[in-house]
């Protein structure tokens, strides 16, 4: 919790504000501003990094003046103290936002603690009231209470914000079937000159990015994380944490052989990061890697059938239960997951794509073409069909995997990287990943996936 230090500020606007015995002689002033709500509350007084800010939204068909309209705080250090004055107007349908950031609220208040927020010519005069209580949900970083549908909703947390703009729930629809694997290392490459890179590769037609887990939980690049969200926001580009499930410098086995039995520490864990991620960092999707075996899949397995445990049920346990997390908050959320690239290879890594496609919304295979796997042009496009009709026999779809380097792990060259792109359109795959970025010079692809 931050230290108070506008107390004494607020102290002083308490001096102007009109007492609650004024408004009683005058009969309410409240009716004057009619049409004025609350359409967005973002409380972070908790974490001094973020602001509290508001989005007030005019639903009336008139121009309201917003002269001697206030906003009220009541929490464990206010009852009832005025943050903060309005002045100007608003014209029907304007959005206007008040933040601590530019000072239009001389303090935040915190969503870890209960508060009534109230926008009125007097605390006991309200136009708009929000509350928050101390047993509901806190917010994350990027996080807000807003309206949904926008102005005619009522109010929900949701993970990701909009202020100054329409409240919508994530519409993957809406967005090209074109991603770029990165990692936390990249982070400060990809902000650098207010984003240039990013607002490049949006320009280019990529509108997905998967940022590796550790953009967000090593510490020394939080700062870059924060910028990064921001400008990802700014850009519209949609944001996925690529979480690494059964690895982590070293493979991780779900099962324990000696009890036949799962080891509930491995997914609480990866529940637990999923969460984190989803509710601190406003992404959009939970992308799992290392979602499989290391080669070892057949001698983890302890029975057949649906209920028995063993490597394929490992598998889609995980998939199953991050796919009921994201479809726990009712926002669009997505998710997706790496897969080797060889058909049938269940017995090494307990990947069934079938069935993780009952619960994963976009496979991801891996057909990196050059290196080890040597594959050829017709062999390249197989590989991809097989991975989008084994995707749709479960429910979901298809992006394929494609290097952006050749087998001397040499950066490709627009032209050759397009010329693999161009295969695969020719191909039941839905859209393509690229791995990865800073590798290759990646082409212009906006002519696809419209």
């Amino acid at each position: 919790m931050k230290l108070r230090v506008f107390i004494l500020a607020a102290a002083v606007l308490a001096i102007l504000a009109p007492s609650c015995d004024k408004n009683k002689e005058k009969g309410s002033e409240a009716k004057k501003y009619a049409g004025i709500i609350f359409n967005e509350v973002a409380a972070h007084d908790e974490t001094e990094e973020f602001a509290t800010w508001v989005e007030l939204y005019n639903t009336s068909s008139e121009t309201i003046s917003l002269e001697g309209l206030s906003f009220f705080i009541t929490d464990s250090y206010f009852k009832g103290q005025k943050i903060g004055e309005l002045s100007g107007s608003m014209a029907p349908g304007e959005r206007k936002v008040v933040s601590t950031e530019d000072s239009s609220l001389a303090t935040g208040f915190a969503s870890n603690a209960a508060f009534t927020l109230v926008l009125g010519p007097s605390n006991s005069d309200p136009v708009a009231t929000f509350e928050h209580k101390d047993d509901e949900p806190s917010l994350g970083y990027f996080a807000s209470w807003q309206r949904i549908p926008d102005v005619t909703g009522e109010m929900r947390k949701l993970t990701y914000s909009s202020p100054g703009k329409e409240n919508q729930l994530f519409d993957f629809s809406k967005t090209r079937r074109t991603a770029v694997w990165t990692w936390g290392s990249h982070l400060s490459d990809l902000i650098a000159d207010d984003g240039a890179k990013m607002r490049e590769l949006k320009r280019l037609g990529y509108d997905h990015i998967l940022l590796n887990y550790a953009g967000y939980a090593k510490k020394n690049y939080h700062n870059q994380a924060v910028k990064f969200t921001k400008l990802a926001d700014e850009i519209g580009l949609t944001v996925h944490v690529w979480l690494q499930a059964f690895y982590d410098g070293g493979w991780i086995c779900p099962i324990d052989d000696e009890k036949k039995a799962y080891k509930e520490e491995v997914y609480e864990r990866i529940r637990n990061e999923a969460t984190e991620y989803l509710e601190n960092w406003a992404v959009k999707g939970v992308h799992l890697d290392y979602i499989r075996f290391g080669g070892t899949a057949s001698s983890h397995n302890w029975g057949v059938g649906e209920n028995a445990v063993n490597s394929v049920n490992a598998v889609n346990r995980c998939c199953r239960e991050i796919r009921e997390i994201c479809d726990g908050y009712d926002e669009g959320l997505i998710t997706s997951a790496a897969l080797m690239p060889e058909a049938n290879s269940s017995q090494y890594y307990g990947q069934k794509p079938a069935e993780m496609a009952k619960y994963i919304h976009v496979l991801m295979p891996m057909i990196y073409r050059y290196g080890s796997y040597n594959m050829s042009d017709d062999t390249f496009k197989s590989n991809s069909n097989h991975f989008a009709d084994q995707a749709a026999k479960g429910g979901g779809v298809s992006w394929t995997g494609i290097q952006t380097y050749d087998a001397n792990t040499q950066g490709m060259t627009a032209e050759k990287m397009r010329r693999d792109i161009d295969l695969i359109t020719e191909t039941r795959s839905e859209g393509i990943v690229l791995f990865r970025y800073q590798l290759g010079t990646f082409p212009d692809i906006t002519d696809l996936y419209k």
